[in-house]
């Protein structure tokens, strides 16, 4: 197992500085992985991990702490509007950078959130459309006031499609909120929108 990675800078307690919304996330699965990890994993084992965190555009760092604390391979990717970098003019538009990142991805189900308030059944559709790539399934975005059970039940909708565990599936999204909807939903955890697409957020 490599070091630890780079969770980012460390602010000291009553800092006001924002942070990534998965750094205590990243912090904890890391901590939880290492605690866990009892006897080395075999080469074939590790080179296979690493083949597969390629697969799902994640670094093996963050692939070996999900897989350890889910106790699985994450089969799906949610994302949450922000977490896609969707820009929401007349209509709807994913940047190049991401959508290249996206296309190579193997062996996982891409699904979306719908803005709030939109209907998700057309997202899905013109989602499709737009970035040509093949998300399964969409689901209704929460609101950020909504109660801990509605956020949990309207992720676990997004999944009831593809007849997916949360513990199989890793929100990606950018607000400390989102970490929430995670929780409550029971996934098996969260990546911020810069960690996950890398220097394609900011192309």
């Amino acid at each position: 197992m490599p070091g630890t990675p780079d969770f980012g800078p460390n602010f000291g307690i009553g800092h006001n500085s924002q942070t990534q919304p998965d750094l205590a996330w990243r912090s904890y699965a890391w901590r939880q992985a290492k605690q866990q990890a009892g006897r080395q994993p075999s080469v074939q084992m590790v080179r296979y991990h690493m083949a597969r965190a390629g697969e799902l555009g994640m670094p093996y760092a963050t692939y070996a702490a999900l897989h350890r604390i889910a106790g699985r391979d994450p089969a799906g990717l949610l994302f949450t509007p922000d977490g896609l970098g969707l820009r929401l003019k007349r209509r709807l538009e994913l940047p190049r950078a991401l959508r290249q990142y996206l296309a190579p991805l193997r062996g996982c189900a891409l699904l979306a959130l719908a803005p709030c308030g939109e209907d998700s059944a057309a997202f899905l559709d013109e989602l499709r459309h737009e970035t040509a790539l093949p998300f399964a399934a969409a689901g209704q975005m929460p609101a950020d006031t909504a109660p801990w059970q509605d956020k949990a039940q309207a992720l676990r909708a997004a999944l009831a499609p593809q007849r997916l565990p949360g513990a199989a599936v890793v929100l990606i999204g950018t607000k400390p909120q989102d970490l929430a909807m995670m929780t409550a939903a029971g996934l098996a955890g969260f990546m911020d929108h810069t960690s996950f697409f890398g220097p394609a957020a900011a192309a």
